[in-house]
C-alpha cells in the first residue's frame, strides 16, 4: 500500500521506474476537471479508470475488499473519504470471491485509516484489504480508480 500526494513525486519516485506506473500517474496528472463518470481505457482492458460518484457512509456500513487480478490506484477528484487498510491475510472472507473482488469481515486487530482528498492517491495491491467510502468529512465524493492488471507489473 502506498498513500502519497500527487504533487510530491519524491514519495513515489520508485514507482516511476516502471513504465506502467509512469503512464498511469501521467494520465492522472493530465486528468481534466470535467472527466465524465464511467470507464476510460488507458491501456485497453489491462489498465483503465473508472470515474464514479457516491455518498460516503458510516464505517460499519462500508466493506473491506481486495482484488486478485488488479492493483487499485484510488484518487479523490472532489470530496474527502476515509479508506481503511489492513493486510488481507489478517481477515476472514465475507462471501465468495467473484468478478475480481473478495469482501472481508472487519478485523479484530487495529486498522490504518487514510484520508483520501483531492491531490492525494493510494495504491492497493492484491495483499492489501481496503475499505473505501468511510465518512470523515464529506458526504459526497467524486473519485476515480485506475485498475492495473497484475500482469502489466510482472
Amino acid at each position: 500500500m502506498l498513500h502519497a500526494s500527487l504533487s510530491d513525486s519524491g514519495t513515489f519516485e520508485t514507482l516511476l521506474v516502471h513504465p506502467v506506473w509512469r503512464q498511469a500517474l501521467g494520465w492522472l496528472r493530465a486528468l481534466p476537471a470535467d472527466i465524465p463518470i464511467g470507464k476510460h481505457e488507458i491501456l485497453g482492458k489491462e489498465m483503465f479508470a473508472s470515474v464514479m460518484e457516491y455518498d460516503t457512509v458510516s464505517r460499519d456500513a462500508a466493506r473491506f475488499e481486495s482484488h486478485r487480478e488488479h492493483v487499485d490506484l484510488q484518487y479523490a477528484i472532489a470530496g474527502t473519504e476515509g479508506i481503511d487498510w489492513c493486510p488481507r491475510a489478517e481477515l476472514v472472507p465475507d462471501g465468495p470471491f467473484g468478478d475480481d473482488v473478495q469482501f472481508w469481515l472487519p478485523p479484530a486487530t487495529p486498522i490504518t485509516t487514510l484520508e483520501s482528498s483531492p491531490g492525494r492517491f493510494s495504491v492497493f495491491y492484491p495483499s492489501d484489504a481496503h475499505r473505501p467510502k468511510v465518512r470523515i468529512q464529506s458526504v459526497h465524493v467524486r473519485k476515480l480508480v485506475i485498475k492495473v492488471h497484475v500482469t502489466l507489473l510482472a
